[in-house]
């Protein structure tokens, strides 16, 4: 018997990637593996970045956003969406160094796609920029493809 009730639940979740470096995703109602829903470190780290005084990263905004919206709800109206409310917890996250995505498809639980909300802004002084040329280059082409569509994010199946 299953009982994994993550589909109830719009969950923050934490990960580190090779590719993105520090990830979070916020659920939307996703299925979740058993692991990754029982686990406390995303809690532990959501109330760590609540209580931290770290400085914060200048962060940006998917130009596309409004568009990948849209194509996750059709019948969504951006002009009656409280965007400012939305927007809100990616901004905190990304401004704490972390590319922030949001569930695409709200109304698939099995669906894994995920879209780019807002990201960190690195500069001189951070530890980004010690990555190789290459890297970097390899970075910012993964962020441009981003802007252009939901990910799909494997580490949740």
């Amino acid at each position: 018997m299953d009982n994994n009730t993550s589909c109830t639940y719009d969950l923050d979740l934490f990960f580190t990637d090779s590719l993105w470096g520090k990830i979070h995703l916020a659920t939307a109602g996703g299925y979740i593996q058993h692991e990754i829903f029982n686990d406390p470190k995303h809690a532990e780290t959501q109330n760590n970045l609540k209580n931290s005084i770290t400085t914060d990263y200048d962060f940006k905004l998917n130009p596309n956003l409004d568009k990948i919206l849209k194509l996750g709800n059709p019948e969504l109206d951006l002009k009656k969406m409280n965007k400012e409310m939305y927007l809100r917890d990616f901004i905190f996250y990304a401004k704490k160094g972390y590319f922030s995505f949001d569930k695409t498809y709200v109304n698939r639980p099995l669906d894994f796609h995920y879209h780019l909300v807002a990201y960190p802004i690195f500069s001189k002084n951070n530890i980004q920029n010690s990555l190789s040329d290459c890297y970097q280059l390899k970075k910012e082409e993964i962020i441009y493809k981003a802007f252009a569509g939901p990910v799909d994010m494997h580490m949740l199946k």
